[in-house]
């Protein structure tokens, strides 16, 4: 039996060679006693050589005599090899083969060389991020001129989520309202099927509310009653949207611009307007940049994990153990890129980047790293559940036996004058 993570010394201690060896004997001289207490119960004759061997057990040895004593009786008595299948019953082997399967299996060199390597790589995408984003944002300005963004742009103008008019205008205007927000996709979805832009703003601590049915030369915006339709020209409107310096706010982020806190509402705007264009925290910078370094991350631990299995087994499927271990490496990894994330953001705020330097948070990240920090604390949880009984446990568990018939029957044999 073993130890589980964090339990006390009340567990008991992993199995190895010597406990192996120490339960083969005790399992010897427990096959004696029950031969000795079956011949006495049947009234036939006991086997002298075997109370001879009950009589003359060592007592009083510390652990470490004990086992020097049952490894010599197990090179004079000609024992063999001691092996755990030939110790417990099939189903104390299958509750055997159960808790090595839940049991955490331990770091090797190589598991340390590929997480560092994963965490440098993600690392050096959080300090380089504003170079990554810069690439991400050239390639997506090419998706930008092939003639299936064109046409999608044509198709989707004069749409009322694209209101520019007073309170809601501007190089920011995407924030201000549910419109460009994926996170609001039914807010966004009804202004284009009613043809009527809506929003919220704020006047002396009052919250206004603004419905717009024209563009701002005075025609009509265009509809789409139907809901297909209506879903098909969002969808190719954020599309289009999106390989724009600007690209789209975070989901739900603009959420923060509608509440009470003027603060609030500043910061969402002033983080996702940046200093430039496009250099604000946006779907692009927030999730698709930082999201590419989490991936190399993954795609290494997941390679390196999954080989190693069907190394061991033939088969790239993780075991139970080897899972635990696998979300182990990742949580170092993505927790050495997101401290790096934290780090180069307040250190940007420092400078004088202020909300701006929210864009260098690698959200993703931190996201992934709650997840996989509460993956190990339920691993460890159902070790510690899954792990060997106390000695307290095993205590009660075994002192029931003594109430059996053939220990009372032992225990009279102790007087009997065979064993003077």
């Amino acid at each position: 039996m073993s130890a589980t993570d964090g339990d006390s010394s009340d567990r008991v201690s992993p199995i190895d060679d010597d406990y192996v060896g120490n339960l083969d004997a005790l399992t010897r001289d427990l096959g004696d006693i029950e031969m000795i207490a079956a011949a006495a119960l049947s009234d036939k004759p006991i086997d002298h050589a075997a109370t001879q061997r009950i009589v003359g057990t060592s007592t009083g040895l510390t652990y470490f005599d004990l086992t020097a004593h049952h490894q010599q009786r197990r090179e004079v008595e000609g024992w063999g090899e001691s092996d755990i299948a030939d110790i417990l019953d099939p189903i104390a082997l299958r509750q055997l083969d159960g808790w090595r399967a839940t049991q955490r299996v331990p770091w090797e060199r190589g598991d340390l060389v590929v997480v560092g390597v994963s965490g440098l790589i993600g690392a050096l995408g959080n300090l380089y991020d504003s170079q990554v984003d810069a690439a991400v944002l050239s390639g997506l300005s090419l998706l930008k001129k092939t003639d299936l963004l064109r046409r999608w742009e044509r198709e989707t103008a004069r749409l009322a989520i694209d209101y520019t008019g007073p309170k809601f205008g501007g190089p920011a205007h995407r924030v201000r309202s549910a419109g460009h927000d994926i996170g609001r996709f039914f807010s966004a979805l009804d202004q284009i099927r009613t043809g009527t832009f809506e929003g919220t703003w704020w006047e002396d601590g009052r919250r206004m509310f603004e419905e717009v049915a024209t563009t701002r030369s005075g025609l009509p915006f265009a509809k789409a009653p139907e809901r297909h339709l209506a879903v098909a020209l969002l969808l190719k409107h954020w599309a289009a949207d999106f390989v724009t310096p600007m690209n789209l706010p975070l989901p739900g982020w603009t959420l923060f611009g509608e509440m009470s806190n003027p603060d609030l509402r500043k910061f969402a705007n002033d983080a996702y307007a940046g200093t430039n264009s496009g250099d604000g925290l946006n779907l692009r910078s927030g999730i698709l940049t930082p999201g590419l370094g989490m991936l190399a991350t993954e795609v290494v631990i997941r390679t390196h994990t999954h080989l190693g299995a069907y190394r061991s087994t033939g088969t790239p499927r993780l075991a139970t153990s080897a899972a635990a271990k696998h979300t182990e490496m990742l949580l170092a990894a993505h927790a050495a890129a997101g401290a790096i994330s934290m780090s180069k953001t307040a250190a940007a705020a420092i400078a004088g980047e202020t909300v701006v330097a929210a864009r260098h948070l690698n959200i993703p990240v931190l996201m992934r790293v709650g997840m996989l920090a509460l993956k190990v604390r339920s691993d460890a949880a159902d070790r510690a559940e899954a792990g060997a009984p106390s000695w307290e446990k095993l205590l009660v568990d075994e002192a029931a036996t003594w109430t059996l018939p053939e220990a009372v029957a032992i225990a009279d044999l102790w007087d009997c004058p065979e064993f003077a």
